[in-house]
């Protein structure tokens, strides 16, 4: 007999959800860190756990790009908003495009080392 008591922490949706929530720690914790290198470093890291690329690249980009956002928006705040709106958008892509390039590495050595 079914309980009626299922954990929402199984359903494909809450990893996801997590999984994001992983990668903007993880680049707010490597920023400071490796700077450049954060978004790929991340990226290989979330990869690695989700073992499945098209999963490892959209949750790599979506927690990049939250991260990056919230991180560039703040150090811009702080410097009173002297670069243009374009030029931080831009920014916060190509960091993204990293972190997706990191995610899909990651995802590919997962997928070898379960081979």
């Amino acid at each position: 007999m079914d309980s009626g008591l299922r954990s929402w922490l199984g359903t494909p949706v809450a990893r996801f959800v997590l999984m994001i929530v992983a990668t903007i720690l993880f680049n707010f914790g490597l920023f400071f860190i490796l700077n450049f290198l954060a978004p790929l470093i991340t990226g290989i890291i979330i990869g690695f756990l989700n073992a499945k690329i098209e999963d490892g690249v959209v949750v790599s980009f979506t927690g990049t790009l939250i991260s990056y956002f919230i991180l560039f928006t703040i150090s811009e705040w702080i410097q009173g908003f002297n670069n243009a709106a374009i030029d931080i958008a831009i920014a916060i892509l190509i960091m993204a495009s990293i972190g997706s390039i990191g995610g899909a590495l990651g995802s590919m050595i997962a997928t070898k080392a379960k081979n």
